[in-house]
């Protein structure tokens, strides 16, 4: 079930409804079963692997506190992870050994036919339900005894798609526990999921005509062209994801939960170790608490902290994909952070030595844009196979400047008028998600214009998003691209 669907809003309205009609303690179980329905309404058998992976978490977890067992979390740990491997890289791994095989000449190989269907957001399931085994093994959170509360954990229908991660001492204590409604928190999370939609229908579907047309075709267009393309895939990318975790928490607000933001302005980072501390928070927290700090964080020394945050960009790479471009993309991140971090002394003496100041606006200003065009490049790597974005970064690094004059510039997203358009509500967009940065402070401005206006400005989003989305050459795609992850 998509978010952007007249089936959501209906089921949306009738679970709100059966949610604060039912009495607080069984709450739970409306959530149990909204989220089920939510999650196995089009697949109905993608529901086997869900209840299979909630019930060896819980299990588990019971075991882990019961013995203070390490290798009973260890176990659990890696049966989830099994799991994903299985439905995720079969395929990869398969593919992998039979040219490997090829290459050294030797006759065995295996069959590459694997037409299982991957459950849609088996990562982001599998993830919390590993973050709830963690939680109960360090003592952050007691295991949960009552099966339905933590099946509604493990399925919470807002997030279960593409997150945010829901950390188990942060979402089961709202369930146990569950708030009345409250105006103001329905207020947020109508805002929020009236934001979320602008961003996806208008923002992030326009942009989307511009990376296919220039990107996908790279061969037959300009340089200019293929830049303003991979700048639009970057602002793509966090429209799409940003999107859908606006709608998952405006979702969790209207029943009065708080599931945390996963994004926190990462375009204005300073730095690319910052900007991946800003970017999809729930997933960095996980790779903290569950690779980086068990491998030794930075407890054992300088290179092996730079070995550690290389083995969690690779995994952070081959998480989002069973293809070595994903793989790539992750090194080449983890490889920026790291030099990051070991040039900042030499960059530090180069300030101190011309008398610069490292906060003034221009340095800063200076820094963000050095960061959006190192990140820009690497999510080339995400977007294509590894020879295509090696061939459009050679494009953009030697940059054609006569192609700035290049007259197609106007209708790079199909027509002059989506052109325009695109470029207006992208601008809105960055304008907005800046202001962003101080959310609580946004809000309280939001809050402070009389309520006439505040329901007028929900009402402008929404006919924006909807007639701009029918007035223009994008098509009205519902599908997240983080749910293919």
């Amino acid at each position: 079930m998509n978010y952007l669907s007249l089936t959501f809003l209906g089921f949306l309205m009738v679970f709100f409804a059966v949610y604060y009609v039912v009495p607080s303690r069984f709450r739970y179980i409306a959530i149990f079963v909204g989220s089920y329905i939510f999650y196995g309404i089009g697949h109905p058998t993608m529901l086997i692997t869900l209840v299979g992976l909630t019930l060896i978490s819980y299990v588990g977890a019971l075991i882990i506190e019961k013995n203070h067992s390490k290798l009973a979390y260890i176990i659990s740990f890696v049966i989830e992870i099994v799991v994903l491997i299985v439905f995720k890289y079969t395929t990869f791994i398969i593919n992998n050994f039979n040219m490997l095989a090829e290459k050294l000449h030797s006759g065995l190989r295996l069959n590459a036919e694997w037409n299982v269907i991957l459950p849609v957001g088996l990562s982001f399931i599998v993830f919390q339900t590993c973050a709830y085994l963690s939680d109960v093994y360090r003592g952050k959170i007691s295991a949960e005894k009552n099966p339905i509360r933590y099946a509604a954990y493990a399925a919470f229908f807002p997030t279960v798609l593409s997150g945010p991660i829901q950390k188990a001492r942060t979402l089961l204590p709202q369930l146990r526990e569950p708030k009345n409604f409250e105006f103001e928190e329905a207020q947020k999370g109508t805002l929020l999921f009236a934001w979320g939609a602008f961003e996806k229908i208008l923002v992030a579907n326009n942009l989307n005509l511009i990376v296919t047309r220039s990107l996908d075709d790279y061969l037959n267009h300009s340089s200019m062209e293929i830049l303003i393309g991979a700048c639009c895939f970057s602002l793509y990318i966090y429209a799409d994801f940003n999107a859908y975790s606006d709608m998952a928490r405006g979702v969790a607000k209207l029943l009065n939960i708080d599931v945390g933001r996963n994004f926190n302005n990462p375009y204005i980072s300073k730095t690319t170790g910052e900007f991946w501390n800003r970017w999809h928070v729930s997933l960095n927290e996980w790779f903290i608490d569950n690779v980086y700090i068990p491998l030794g964080g930075n407890r054992k020394g300088t290179l092996r902290k730079y070995f550690n945050v290389l083995v969690v960009f690779f995994i952070s790479g081959l998480w989002h994909g069973s293809q070595w471009h994903y793989v790539i993309w992750g090194l080449f991140n983890g490889a920026l952070v790291v030099l990051g971090q070991m040039l900042k002394p030499v960059k530090k003496k180069i300030y101190e030595k011309m008398q610069i100041s490292e906060e003034v606006e221009s340095i800063i200003l200076l820094k963000r844009f050095v960061v959006f065009g190192l990140i820009t490049m690497t999510w080339m790597f995400f977007h294509a196979g590894v020879m295509d974005a090696l061939r459009i970064c050679k494009r953009v690094l030697l940059f054609d400047f006569v192609s700035i004059f290049d007259p197609n510039l106007l209708n790079i997203a199909g027509a002059a008028t989506t052109t325009f358009v695109t470029a207006i509500v992208t601008f809105i967009f960055c304008v907005i998600q800046n202001a962003r940065q101080k959310e609580s402070e946004a809000y309280q401005r939001y809050k402070a214009q009389p309520f006439v206006c505040q329901c007028l400005m929900i009402s402008i989003i929404i006919c924006i998003s909807i007639f701009g989305a029918c007035n223009t050459d994008a098509v009205v795609d519902s599908q997240f691209l983080y749910f293919q992850f």
